[in-house]
């Protein structure tokens, strides 16, 4: 048994930079937790971004399955828990779980991540001692996926960004969470995600013009799939259901 799952927590309060015109955090808001957290728990398992660099390796995010019941709101306060949760030998898994103050679980989540090489870019397999700290029998808050998300049959909408310098991450090109917040964008009428499925392809850079491809909203109007294209190539699709 992996010592309680290696389960890491923080709470953290909603900020007024962190919320939508309704006042309910952003989707971007809550990956962005995610992502924060996960990289002080690995800090504290001592494989985190910046001790990878020493190795010339780093993480990159592959892959994030969100399930969301409800959205927390402008200065609640949340409690965010994270635990390693295996993978195989070119990805590594993570959960999370949120929980408002009352005790109730409001967001689940898995992470699928890469190692990559900095020098070429490319994936390294990842170590054991690192898909170890998981248990064996591991049970995900959300099941791993054998499909991949998929991109729009056809475009309903369709917008362009550029990328800034202030997009960039330690990465030195763009961050995920910036991917999230152009699909964001694209929604009809700025909709609440319920779930997001999103599969991150390929970087991109400062300079670079993105194009992200809305499809129409289908399956009793909750049911959508985005595209994310830079400069000759698919960057991420996005599977979307919405509340209604």
């Amino acid at each position: 048994m992996v010592q309680e799952k290696q389960v890491f927590s923080e709470p953290f309060k909603i900020r007024s930079s962190e919320i939508r015109p309704d006042g309910k955090a952003k989707l971007q808001t809550i990956c962005d937790l995610l992502q924060e957290i996960a990289g002080n728990h690995a800090l504290q398992l001592n494989f985190d971004v910046t001790q990878l660099n020493e190795k010339n390796l780093t993480w990159v995010l592959h892959r994030l399955d969100v399930q969301i019941e409800r959205y927390p709101e402008w200065r609640e306060t949340v409690e965010v828990e994270t635990w390693p949760a295996g993978g195989d030998k070119l990805r590594a898994h993570r959960d999370f779980q949120v929980w408002d103050e009352q005790g109730n679980i409001i967001i689940r989540a898995l992470s699928y991540w890469l190692m990559i090489d900095r020098s070429n870019r490319r994936p390294v397999r990842i170590p054991d001692e690192v898909l170890n700290m998981a248990s064996k029998d591991i049970n995900h808050v959300i099941p791993v996926k054998k499909t991949r998300p998929s991109s729009p049959k056809s475009t309903e909408s369709e917008k362009q960004f550029s990328v800034r310098y202030s997009d960039l991450d330690v990465n030195r090109h763009v961050n995920n969470i910036k991917y999230v917040e152009w699909v964001t964008e694209t929604l009809p009428k700025y909709r609440l995600t319920k779930t997001m499925d999103i599969e991150f392809k390929a970087e991109c850079n400062h300079g670079d013009t993105i194009k992200v491809a809305t499809g129409p909203v289908k399956d009793n109007n909750t049911q959508s799939d985005v595209m994310i294209q830079g400069e000759g190539n698919v960057l991420a699709t996005a599977n979307l259901e919405l509340f209604d």
